[in-house]
């Protein structure tokens, strides 16, 4: 048997096959395709890792002081599903609303696939509502349309001359999957890479001789028409930008298609770096631009009116990434969301950077999450990072635009914090900053005032008079470790805002935690202990009620 492509994804239905135009669908498919009930993966979401996530400076000349614009915290991770005792991996993420859609496969002749649905509406509690698995088939790229209904492609091993792609729709609601899984089966190209909305039809590409083809659904008779076809070679990735479909060919480059009289036309085209045969590459849209996964280079940024790259983003290293072998510190997948650009880099890890108008880099820095990076995709301040162990669920924490002053604190014209990351303020000290800290301990015994994001990977300790006085968001602590905030004898901390405690918040005798105005909120994750004497005063949402 021919074996697939590292970078193909999985979803297998039916034991028939078709030419291009030719269109069968799976009548029965409940064989093929096993909805598994809320029992059997109630434990798939796991918080084991959550909590603030470090960010520290890359190993090239383009790092800067890491993330004073920015800080991280992983939310949750989603467990693979486990297909007749093997685990899949994940291969590709869609959001709409409050809803991450997530596809699965398994690399190397195994045909294994899936498909789950996470409400991730609760920032701090993310829900796994729907999953399915098949053994017939890898699930390689899916997007979900205006009417929630999930369209996807993959290969399977059933089909005629080596064409086993596939392209699938099942219908959905609030998460939950409300129709059988209709399939066209034995399309042309070994296995469906990359799935797209092109003009409300979905449009799927397909790697080594294969193809770029666009589909009508009929839903009279559940199946899908070929629309228009584009035989193309190598094929990686798919994005639609200003109504044009861009596709990424490891043999042309970037190819822009406008759609004429059935038929998929190239109309423009760009040179890329020369890639590796059968790798990953995702591409991504970025201001009227395209970003370009390209290995070992890095990514490049690309524009179709001016027929160029505009710059190129090499690939960082995370200093504990160092004797990594070349070959696992590739860039794979790029993403971008809200002005930020997250460049998966495989064992180097996950490099994030925002860019000015300009494309001058603004901050930078890398992740330290556990694991590799294989793909990112990032919507709504989420990013999602597919690792050899999961699907990790990050977010990435900015200052509000719109900062209403208070009569508690002065927000405005603070110095931001660049110093060490072992802060602590020493007795008869007095400091004031803002914006974005990123510290691992926090040891407070003078005066501390802070407006903004404060993320704290390890312990903090209040332990003076003048206390320490905060107006944002305060978030300490991760699950991998005890870390705990400790406000001591005769101390003081004032808080306006919402304080996120990942181990236990404890207030010994005569200290004291006071929460300022009437929309303040308190998230613990372990215990509360406040001791004979201590004070907790003011008025606080107890969010999950550890009070």
């Amino acid at each position: 048997m021919m074996k697939k492509s590292s970078y193909l994804v999985l979803f297998c239905f039916l034991v028939i096959s078709c030419n291009t135009n030719d269109v069968n669908e799976t009548n029965n498919p409940s064989e093929e395709f096993e909805v598994l009930q809320n029992s059997e993966f109630g434990n798939a979401i796991s918080f084991n890792e959550s909590g603030v996530i470090g960010v520290t400076n890359a190993t090239t000349n383009r790092a800067m002081e890491p993330a004073w614009i920015f800080g991280i915290e992983q939310i949750a991770m989603v467990e693979p599903p486990l297909i007749g005792g093997v685990a899949a991996r994940a291969t590709h993420v869609a959001v709409k609303d409050n809803y991450a859609y997530i596809s699965y496969n398994k690399e190397g002749e195994t045909y294994l696939g899936g498909i789950d649905i996470v409400d991730v509406s609760n920032q701090y509690n993310p829900v796994l509502i729907s999953r399915m698995i098949t053994d017939k088939a890898d699930v390689n790229a899916l997007f979900v349309d205006a009417e929630n209904a999930i369209y996807f492609t993959g290969a399977t091993a059933q089909g005629e001359n080596g064409n086993r792609s596939l392209l699938g729709k099942v219908e959905t609601s609030n998460g939950e999957f409300t129709s059988d899984f209709m399939v066209n089966y034995g399309l042309i190209g070994y296995a469906g890479v990359d799935i797209v909305n092109l003009n409300n039809a979905p449009v799927i590409i397909s790697g080594i001789n294969g193809a770029a083809g666009s589909y009508n659904f009929t839903g009279a008779e559940n199946i899908f028409e070929l629309k228009s076809e584009s035989l193309l070679g190598d094929l990686r990735s798919a994005v639609v930008q200003n109504g044009k479909l861009v596709v990424l060919s490891g043999e042309e480059g970037l190819l822009s298609f406008q759609e004429t009289g059935g038929v998929l036309e190239v109309v423009n085209s760009i040179s890329t770096e020369v890639m590796t045969p059968e790798a990953q590459r995702s591409i991504s849209a970025f201001e009227g631009n395209i970003l370009v996964p390209e290995g070992i280079e890095g990514a490049g940024i690309y524009n179709f009116d001016l027929g160029e790259r505009l710059i190129s983003l090499p690939l960082n290293i995370h200093p504990d990434a160092a004797m990594i072998d070349n070959e696992d510190r590739v860039t794979n997948t790029v993403s971008y969301d809200g002005n930020f650009i997250y460049m998966a880099n495989g064992g180097a890890g996950l490099d994030i950077l925002k860019l000015d108008t300009e494309l001058n880099t603004l901050a930078e820095g890398i992740a330290e999450i556990s694991g590799s990076a294989n793909y990112v995709m990032a919507a709504n301040e989420y990013i999602y990072v597919a690792s050899g162990t999961g699907l990790k669920i990050l977010k990435i924490n900015v200052i509000a635009e719109d900062i209403v002053e208070s009569e508690f604190m002065v927000c405005t014209d603070l110095e931001e914090y660049t110093g060490n990351k072992n802060f602590t303020v020493n007795p008869n000290e007095e400091f004031s900053f803002g914006g974005v800290m990123n510290i691992k301990t926090l040891n407070v015994n003078g005066g501390l005032d802070f407006c903004g994001e404060m993320n704290i990977e390890k312990s903090a300790n209040i332990s003076s008079e003048p206390g320490f006085n905060m107006r944002g968001t305060l978030r300490l602590g991760n699950n991998k470790s005890t870390e705990n905030l400790v406000i001591t004898s005769k101390s003081i901390m004032r808080m306006e805002g919402t304080m996120v405690i990942y181990g236990d918040l404890t207030i010994n005798s005569n200290g004291t935690l006071e929460f300022i105005g009437e929309d303040s909120k308190l998230i613990v994750f372990g215990e509360v202990k406040i001791n004979n004497g201590g004070n907790l005063i003011g008025t606080v949402e107890d969010v999950n009620s550890k009070l």
